[in-house]
């Protein structure tokens, strides 16, 4: 994957991870929570066509994995199998399968 890629988003949920989430099990810990992608933090997320609430997205998670337990949980904020984006985001989904 390169650094930088680009995803579908539509009606998409996005991320906030805060310190002090909780602990045990009434929550997880902000430290086994790991961003993987966000939106662009410093400039208009919007690449083409339009967008409402750009700026209710920008420089948040789009993409989490969170740690429990023996297992992990990928949060994904966009569709990776999208049909005209599965070159740029296909890789995401695949990696997301496979075992560490």
């Amino acid at each position: 994957m390169p650094k930088e890629s680009i995803a579908w988003a539509e009606d998409s949920p996005v991320f906030e991870v805060t310190n002090g989430i909780g602990s045990g099990n009434d929550g997880v810990s902000a430290s086994n929570v790991h961003i993987i992608a966000w939106y662009p933090k410093d400039k208009d997320p919007l690449l083409s066509g339009w967008l409402l609430g750009g700026n209710r997205i920008k420089g948040r998670a789009a993409l989490v994995e969170v740690t429990m337990g023996k297992g992990r949980i990928i949060l994904f904020g966009f569709r990776p199998q999208y049909r005209g984006q599965s070159l740029a985001t296909y890789p995401l989904l695949f990696n997301s399968l496979r075992s560490r």
